[in-house]
């Protein structure tokens, strides 16, 4: 599998856009009136955001060396 070299701010700004959606993820769940089908599939789309984000947290943290 290929490697993908992001910026420090790519990779912020997909962790912002992971968070959003995740967040947005939530909402819906919390309705009352989500049917249970799409709550099954809701959350496991959620769950694999969730991986991804921590991924990208994780690449967040390497620090990056400096080119002169």
């Amino acid at each position: 599998m290929a490697m993908i070299n992001l910026s420090p701010k790519a990779v912020r700004f997909l962790v912002e856009a992971l968070e959003f959606r995740i967040a947005a993820y939530q909402v819906q769940l919390d309705k009352p009136d989500f049917n249970e089908d799409d709550a099954s599939e809701l959350t496991n789309d959620m769950m694999f955001l969730e991986a991804l984000l921590q991924e990208l947290k994780e690449i967040e943290r390497v620090p990056v060396s400096q080119v002169f």
